[in-house]
């Protein structure tokens, strides 16, 4: 927790001299393709060994997301009370597909390397899109209920990528232990894009 604890001791000290003028944090993120390391995906948390099972890994996120939440927003925590926010989780569609980033969005990138680019080991071991569901699901059973859950990604102002986005709201909506209460827009924006 050290990095993100040196730039909340900073915003937590400006808090309590300001008290006129507090900062409230946003959380980013729990779940996301591209930062969770491959060692996190294979048994005995080693990435020379097989991918674990779905259930093994729903069990691996519960776990995370419980840790990562409890330690800055639960009833012990220093930070109690700074969060307004988290991103549940962050850029689970495709921009070349419109549908969910699956194992194979870059046929070019290996699907072992630690920092993934583009492909997904989460979609590797689930092959459908349960554990975006179930990262809200458990969001929501750690979160507190003052606490907002989002979903973040960008260039939702393509048609295709809007309607996978929405696709994706629609299915964590859909079930009733999962919280969703806003989405996150990124502003990748250009001169020659959106138009």
């Amino acid at each position: 927790y050290s990095r993100a604890e040196q730039i909340l001791d900073k915003v937590l000290e400006w808090n309590r001299e300001n008290p006129d003028k507090t900062i409230m944090a946003r959380g980013h993120v729990l779940l996301w393709h591209s930062q969770t390391p491959e060692w996190f995906f294979h048994k005995n948390y080693d990435k020379n060994e097989p991918y674990v099972s779905a259930d093994e890994m729903n069990k691996r996120l519960e776990w995370y997301i419980s840790e990562v939440l409890g330690h800055f927003t639960g009833e012990d925590s220093k930070y109690k009370g700074m969060f307004y926010g988290w991103d549940v989780v962050n850029e689970a569609i495709s921009d070349a597909t419109g549908t969910y980033r699956t194992d194979k969005e870059n046929p070019d990138e290996a699907l072992s390397e630690d920092r993934h680019g583009s492909n997904s080991s989460w979609w590797h071991i689930y092959q459908n899109e349960d554990f975006i569901v179930n990262a809200f699901v458990y969001a929501n059973k750690y979160a507190p209920a003052e606490l907002e859950l989002y979903y973040n990604d960008y260039n939702e102002c393509n048609i295709k990528k809007r309607k996978g986005i929405i696709e994706l709201l629609t299915a964590v909506k859909n079930n009733e232990d999962a919280r969703i209460d806003g989405m996150g827009m990124q502003g990748h924006y250009n001169v020659g894009s959106p138009s």
